[in-house]
């Protein structure tokens, strides 16, 4: 991932790390450690499920960043 990506990303993190009540620190070391489902467990199963998918492939992430709904939220937040 280039840089880029990896802003979309950790903003994608704190928007989850925000709904979740926690930080986008713990997320990526949940997600390191397979900890994560743990830190998954208020969210619906099937958002816990692309989210999970998403941390561990950079290609469904990228896809993902590219979407109208995520850069419309990444602009919303001021990360683009």
């Amino acid at each position: 991932m280039n840089n880029n990506d990896n802003s979309q990303l950790d903003s994608l993190l704190g928007l989850m790390a925000k709904r979740l009540g926690t930080t986008p620190e713990t997320l990526k070391k949940s997600a390191q450690d397979g900890t994560l489902s743990d830190k998954l467990t208020n969210m619906d199963n099937g958002d816990a499920e692309a989210f999970k998918k998403v941390l561990s492939d950079p290609q469904a992430a990228k896809k993902l960043l590219a979407s109208p709904q995520a850069q419309k939220l990444l602009k919303m937040f001021g990360k683009k």
